[in-house]
């Protein structure tokens, strides 16, 4: 009983410490967009970056983003949060947040 109960709690600090941001589902899902993006570090301050993409139209209708995955590529305490759009619309924007004093290095896949 201990032991899972310390695997539980070991559990849960993991996931509070993991700083990727996973939207949605990629399963079956084509992947419309990829990129990777890097910011140099300001000393002794918090980069803030924001991103956005709009899904181009098909000629009829703009299709909905399905899945958003978003990694962090340093493994650091950086965050990256949906501002507006997201799952459901055709457009996302995201707010990218760094330690203080690091630099930003995300991995973006965007699914329709």
């Amino acid at each position: 009983m201990r032991v899972a109960i310390l695997t539980v709690f070991i559990a849960v600090i993991f996931v509070v410490h993991c700083s990727h941001t996973f939207m949605g589902t990629n399963v079956q899902r084509p992947l419309v967009y990829h990129r990777e993006v890097k910011y140099n570090s300001q000393m002794f301050r918090k980069r803030i970056e924001y991103f956005n993409y709009t899904i181009p139209s098909n000629g009829y209708a703009r299709p909905a983003i399905q899945g958003i995955l978003a990694f962090d590529l340093l493994g650091s305490e950086a965050s990256a949060n949906v501002t507006s759009g997201g799952i459901g619309y055709s457009f996302v924007n995201l707010r990218m947040k760094s330690e203080r004093g690091m630099k930003l290095d995300y991995d973006i896949y965007i699914f329709g």
